[in-house]
C-alpha cells in the first residue's frame, strides 16, 4: 500500500466533506476507482487518530525484553 498525491480534481471520500482530495491511498492490484481519496484536514486527522490507537513501543522496552531473553 502506498499513499500518492493526487493531481486529478476528485472530492475527498469522508463523509460529509466536501473539500478536495491531496492525497490517495492506492492499496496493490486495484483499480484507480478504488483508491482511498483524502484532503488534508480528513487526511490529518485519520493521522492524530490512528496514533493514539498504534503506539509505537520504545525502544528500551524492546532493548531490556532482549536481554532477558539472553538471560533465560
Amino acid at each position: 500500500m502506498k499513499i500518492i498525491i493526487q493531481k486529478s480534481k476528485v472530492k475527498c471520500d469522508v463523509g460529509k466533506c466536501k473539500n478536495q482530495a491531496h492525497y490517495s491511498i492506492v492499496p496493490e492490484g486495484v483499480s484507480s476507482s478504488q483508491y482511498v481519496n483524502l484532503c488534508e484536514e480528513c487526511a490529518s486527522d485519520i493521522y492524530s487518530a490512528l496514533g493514539k490507537q498504534l503506539v509505537p513501543k520504545s525502544p528500551q522496552n524492546m532493548l531490556a525484553r532482549a536481554v532477558k531473553r539472553g538471560n533465560e
